[in-house]
């Protein structure tokens, strides 16, 4: 084969491969700058206890990640003790509402006890710092100390008009609100968990590492690995990661518990029967 035969052979052979690369780059530039590349968002708390008025902000950051088509997983990186029952329930089924659209991965940096344990029930994976503080499942009942005991001013018209109903109730009521606590925990976790109902019940705090072991949380990690395992449930090889606290403020609503703040370490004084999904650290 002469030399100019071998030339014509080797651009017979370059020239569509060169025209294939050069299509694929198109391909993916247009997709990239046209369409979007497909988004992981981040949604970071710094620090919230849950109560009707933070659940209200939650939902509406929950409901812009489940509604934007362009984000395709989120992460939530979470530091909460919990909260209200009512208030964790809320948090937890919206964020099974966004599971069921597209991956949910949690990132626990400081805290998940107690209600804000419940709310990560609602994610598909969870990922927690080696020394983040996990669990405390179970509940309390705040009971104002003069609520059996009306004076002489007030006149009810039943016996428990004041009280709402006796006090044996009270215990009955809060220990179905435990087991739905608990059920809901091996609903969620199924195989993965690895502490026996009566153990998972006591309420016990357990440092990332111990969380991981038991099947509390799925692997001690960082937030990148927490991205990472976001965009591996989605399918996702290529994609850009984006702070969803700050996509939701360009749209004119910015939310209020992005900032560290001291945790409160002393329950406030009941006003009326309350109860509730929240740890309190021993002074």
């Amino acid at each position: 084969m002469s030399v100019h035969q071998d030339l014509r052979v080797k651009r017979s052979f370059w020239l569509p491969a060169g025209l294939i690369l050069i299509g694929l780059l198109l391909g993916y530039l247009a997709f990239t700058f046209l369409i979007g590349m497909p988004r992981v968002a981040v949604f970071r708390i710094g620090y919230v206890e849950l109560s009707g008025e933070s659940a209200t902000d939650i939902n509406k950051m929950l409901d812009y990640l489940r509604e934007d088509n362009s984000i395709r997983a989120v992460v939530i990186q979470l530091n909460s003790p919990g909260g209200g029952v009512n208030a964790s329930a809320d948090v937890f089924m919206n964020t099974i509402k966004l599971r069921e659209k597209k991956p949910v991965v949690f990132f626990v940096k400081g805290m998940a006890a107690s209600g804000g344990y419940m709310w990560l029930m609602g994610g598909n994976w969870v990922v927690a710092n080696q020394v983040s503080v996990i669990g405390n499942v179970g509940a309390y009942m705040s009971i104002p100390p003069n609520i059996t005991r009306p004076d002489d001013t007030v006149m009810p018209t039943g016996p428990f008009k004041l009280s709402g109903d006796p006090s044996r109730t009270y215990i009955t009521l809060l220990e179905e609100i435990k087991d739905i606590f608990v059920q809901t925990v091996y609903s969620q976790r199924g195989d993965r968990l690895k502490l026996r109902p009566e153990e998972l019940q006591e309420g016990r705090i357990y440092f990332g590492f111990e969380a991981a072991r038991l099947g509390l949380v799925d692997e001690v990690g960082i937030e990148p690995d927490a991205i990472e395992k976001a965009a591996s449930l989605a399918g996702l090889r290529f994609y850009k990661t984006v702070d969803a606290n700050a996509e939701l403020k360009k749209g004119g609503y910015t939310f209020p518990y992005t900032e560290y703040k001291p945790y409160s370490s002393e329950p406030p004084k009941a006003e009326f029967p309350y109860i509730h999904y929240r740890f309190w650290e021993p002074r």
